[in-house]
């Protein structure tokens, strides 16, 4: 029974492509540019985009072009963090850690001994990096990766997302609701108590799947049939959207990641979900998009209004104007371009 509530978190996100066929050695090596993007990071005006079949998409143009990175492993990634212009850092999974000193014309598989899949991930600055997955598995490292310490939190849960607002206090959540506090920079770990958990006893299923934290004490957690939680002071967290108080066609769609520009809160989740917020999260409104009913499963921004939502089945969404708008793109790269110019 655990087995089905834990897969049941990966059916939800589309990872169902993690259970490879028997032939899969002799797929074709080009990355999976129609498949699910599972992460998405933005620093200024350069981009990345991570997903199924070890694929990473780079833009140095503020998404207008792409190319396609070289990748060391053909597993699911599913976050990609950069903490300077040349640093970078993807996990995956089955315990995939990938590193860039080049900013990503290569990266190195770091040697972690990991099983686990890694979802989860938050860097705080160049030393401090924290990463979260299934299994209770965590790990950190306070010297910039030359080394990590482990720590399996006990219960077995499956963590999807992982925050630090310092180098000692963080927070993690995942199954079942969880949410876990440390104030001791990840070396332990207490649960606190959330309004969203329900015991594994109970049979029922509700998943917590990402954190964001807008100011030190003030963060918000979001899951399954549009759940959001808010805490003003990192300690006590209270409903501010469920399925019995919201209205409207994307009511109750999970939400699978957020982020926040210049006093908004932007929220993404299956079926084209796509919800903006105030800070005092008195409206939460679908926005207007013209695409697929696909899972949208990340969102980031960078300067200027620059934002990018990933999804499946190769789904990219481009702002210019902070979210407001958004344009769909038919990512081409240069390596598709000069090979289709060839034939």
């Amino acid at each position: 029974m655990r087995f089905f509530f834990s897969f049941l978190t990966w059916v939800i996100l589309g990872l169902a492509p993690l259970i490879l066929p028997a032939h899969a050695a002799t797929l074709s090596k080009e990355p999976a540019l129609q498949e699910n993007f599972y992460g998405v990071h933005i620093s200024d005006n350069l981009s990345w985009i991570v997903g199924y079949y070890g694929t990473i998409l780079h833009s140095a143009n503020r998404g207008k072009t792409w190319e396609i990175q070289t990748s060391p492993t053909r597993r699911a990634l599913f976050t990609v963090r950069f903490v300077s212009p040349l640093n970078g850092w993807i996990t995956g999974s089955y315990g995939t850690v990938l590193r860039t000193r080049d900013g990503g014309k290569s990266w190195h598989p770091q040697p972690l001994n990991l099983a686990e899949h890694l979802f989860a991930s938050h860097w705080l600055d160049e030393s401090h990096g924290w990463l979260a997955g299934s299994r209770g598995m965590t790990i950190r490292t306070s010297d910039g990766g030359r080394s990590w310490s482990k720590n399996v939190v006990p219960g077995d849960f499956t963590f999807n997302a992982v925050t630090f607002a310092s180098a000692s206090r963080g927070w993690l959540a995942g199954e079942f609701g969880v949410i876990f506090q440390s104030s001791d920079g990840g070396k332990s770990w207490v649960k606190q108590k959330s309004p969203a958990e329900v015991s594994f006893d109970s049979g029922a299923s509700q998943n917590l799947f990402s954190l964001l934290f807008t100011a030190p004490g003030n963060g918000y957690a979001f899951g399954l049939d549009g759940l959001v939680l808010n805490t003003k002071d990192g300690s006590r967290w209270d409903i501010v959207r469920q399925r019995e108080s919201s209205h409207g066609l994307n009511a109750t769609h999970h939400l699978f990641a957020a982020a926040e520009f210049n006093g908004r809160i932007l929220a993404v989740g299956e079926r084209g979900t796509l919800l903006q917020s105030d800070v005092d999260n008195a409206n939460w409104r679908q926005a207007e998009l013209q695409i697929p009913r696909l899972s949208l499963n990340a969102i980031a921004f960078g300067k200027d209004g620059f934002g990018l939502v990933v999804g499946n089945r190769g789904l990219v969404l481009r702002t210019e104007d902070g979210g407001k708008t958004w344009q769909r793109l038919k990512i081409i790269t240069r390596t598709l371009e000069n090979r289709q110019s060839a034939r």
